[in-house]
């Protein structure tokens, strides 16, 4: 796996795609330069890609590589790996006594991640609910939590109730419309680690975090000499990026010292202590 790091120019140099080993420089004046792009990206078997800052705002241009299936590194799959110094980061920034937080987790999906990640966070916050339409199917993990380590967790899919009280709420992958059809804490941190979302319900005033950034201890695993031109975290993924066990994909993410940088959402921004 091969992976390009495409840069915006403001001129063409010859040509509207250059490219050289893993850098490419591609110029877009119009919306249709975009097919021309992805042809070429086509022909010349690009399949994984990761957008500098600029480009990152082109929504157009991306839309198009997800619809030509060349797979973005964008941080998505590397903050699900992230959750718990993401918790951690807003803990400490909202000065929260961890083990009195209320916390949730929403989640449909019943994986290897999201199992692991119940089972994580049920030894570090007391007080975890996980919301869900398939109860029964964790009805064995909630045992085992209890029998192992002597922790109640709550499974619950009330929709009045569920995540009326969790000051935290980490939304594994629920989407827009079914989130939104719970009741939830009007001042919660709302952390999605699908993407964008949005709460329809106007008197929410908490933070609905989408996006974030990071701060690399061992720098030589995202070093470039363009690097400043890119976000970290999209660096950090397209190096560290394998099909594995959550577990395992863990402990390679934690040997570079990754730590929370910002949090960025609706509502606000949360900084890095100073």
């Amino acid at each position: 796996m091969k992976t390009y790091y495409i840069k915006k120019v403001d001129k063409p140099r010859i040509r509207k795609v250059k490219i050289e080993k893993d850098r490419c420089e591609i110029y877009i004046k119009k919306d249709k330069d975009i097919s021309k792009i992805i042809k070429k990206f086509q022909i010349e078997g690009i399949n994984y890609v990761v957008l500098d800052k600029k480009l990152k705002q082109n929504k157009n241009f991306i839309n198009a590589l997800y619809a030509n299936d060349i797979r973005v590194f964008d941080g998505r799959w590397l903050i699900k790996y992230l959750n718990i110094e993401i918790l951690e980061y807003i803990v400490n920034k909202a000065n929260f006594n961890k083990e009195e937080t209320e916390i949730a987790i929403t989640t449909d999906e019943i994986s290897d991640f999201s199992i692991e990640t119940i089972k994580i966070l049920s030894k570090q916050y007391k007080k975890l609910t996980v919301v869900t339409s398939h109860i029964e199917k964790l009805r064995k993990i909630e045992k085992e939590i209890y029998d192992k380590e002597g922790i109640m967790i709550i499974i619950s899919n009330n929709i009045k109730k569920s995540l009326v009280k969790p000051k935290i709420i980490l939304n594994i992958d629920f989407n827009k419309e079914k989130l939104n059809k719970y009741k939830i804490n009007e001042t919660a941190i709302i952390v999605n680690l699908e993407g964008d979302m949005k709460i329809e319900n106007k008197r929410f005033n908490g933070i609905n975090i989408n996006d974030y950034e990071v701060q690399i201890g061992r720098e030589e695993i995202i070093w470039r000499e363009d690097k400043e031109e890119f976000q970290n975290k999209d660096l950090l993924e397209s190096a560290v990026y394998v099909r594995d066990t959550y577990n395992n994909i863990r402990k390679n993410i934690k040997k570079y010292k990754v730590e929370i940088k910002e949090l960025f959402g609706l509502n606000g921004k949360i900084e890095r202590f100073s």
